[in-house]
């Protein structure tokens, strides 16, 4: 917060010329003019707390005295007071503070571009975005156009990281625009966002398409995307009888291809409607395939059963000991029955058959 006691300090109107003091006083306004014009390129507004909080300028002069010369400037319009998405001179600028030293004001430079340039970025402007604001003010277009890149800038950053995973589209288009949207912003005052915005026109219209068809795809295609490259990796084991039939194998080779596209993104409807045909045959390939499994497992431990019933028999053993291995075994047999997964119906297979094994040696 400014102190109140330094506003009140404020001298308002042109400043006075000082004679003998003019050279050191141009040149303090010429260092704090280029503070703020770098603070401005690099990051957008300045907070005027800041500014006169600074320590590169505390070193030269007090804050009392960069307030001031920040006045100055504004009463030369080489710089403007922005607060509450509007600029206010710097009579209302003190007001504003005199009443409120807490309220947030900003400074902007005042650097414009010819009236012919800006016209034509307002037209770059309107062929990419959706809405723009009406009027001359380059400061107000600059900064929605700063906000617009900025947004298309984190989509493009979250997209990058989904983009990494394995058949997934546009890694390159978004590593470019991730590229371009860099050097755009670089800086970021309302004179270099507008020369930008000429000078890479045909590249931002572009990139503007990349972030139309991108969005979409990535917000709410991805899940879908993630689970059709899934099962395409997944129908890799059933792939001999998927070649067997002709037309599953057909859909199939197509959703390969969709897959694989470097511009899927109007395909995926399509992809949506083809894999839940190969789903549906997988499913029946696995369904026999684990019909096949259990009947087998569950012959092989009816045969482990009826070899140890012999054996208990031939040796005589405790009654107890042989029902509780009987039952051990017969548990197996039914959850081998019940369960659904080829994989769970190996591994009680392999339970039955070590199971045996240590009965036999013990007997």
């Amino acid at each position: 917060m400014i102190s109140l006691i330094v506003v009140k300090k404020v001298e308002l109107g042109p400043r006075q010329m000082t004679f003998g003091f003019e050279d050191r006083m141009s040149k303090n306004l010429d260092s704090v003019f280029s503070f703020i014009e770098k603070a401005y390129q690099t990051g957008g507004p300045v907070a005027l707390d800041d500014l006169i909080s600074s320590p590169q300028l505390l070193d030269e002069l007090a804050a009392p005295e960069i307030l001031q010369i920040i006045f100055w400037l504004a009463e030369e319009l080489k710089i403007h007071f922005f607060a509450r998405d509007q600029i206010f001179s710097p009579l209302k600028t003190k007001k504003m503070l005199m009443e409120n030293p807490g309220n947030p004001v900003f400074v902007v430079i005042n650097r414009q571009v010819d009236g012919r340039k800006f016209r034509q970025a307002q037209k770059i402007g309107r062929s990419v975005l959706s809405t723009l604001p009406e009027g001359d003010d380059q400061y107000i277009f600059s900064r929605y156009l700063v906000g617009k890149l900025k947004t298309w800038q984190a989509s493009l950053t979250s997209f990058a990281i989904q983009a990494k995973q394995p058949f997934f589209p546009g890694s390159k288009d978004i590593n470019n625009g991730i590229v371009l949207l860099d050097k755009i912003l670089e800086k970021q005052d309302s004179y270099s966002m507008i020369l930008a915005c000429l000078k890479y026109q045909s590249r931002i219209v572009k990139l503007a398409e990349t972030v139309t068809v991108l969005t979409p795809f990535y917000d709410q295609d991805q899940s879908f995307w993630q689970v059709f490259v899934d099962q395409m990796q997944a129908f890799e084991i059933n792939l001999t009888e998927i070649k067997k039939d002709k037309h599953i194998f057909s859909k199939f080779c197509r959703l390969n291809e969709i897959m694989t596209s470097p511009y899927p993104y109007p395909l995926v409807t399509e992809a949506e409607r083809l894999l839940t045909d190969v789903q549906d045959f997988h499913k029946q390939v696995e369904q026999k395939k684990m019909a096949v499994q259990r009947s087998n497992a569950l012959v092989t431990t009816e045969k482990m059963i009826r070899k140890l019933i012999g054996l208990f028999d031939t040796f005589e053993s405790d009654q107890e000991y042989r029902n509780n291995c009987l039952y051990e075994l017969r548990t197996l047999s039914k959850r081998i029955e019940k369960t659904h997964h080829i994989e769970e119906i190996n591994t009680l297979l392999d339970d039955v058959k070590d199971f045996f094994v240590d009965v036999i040696e013990d007997i």
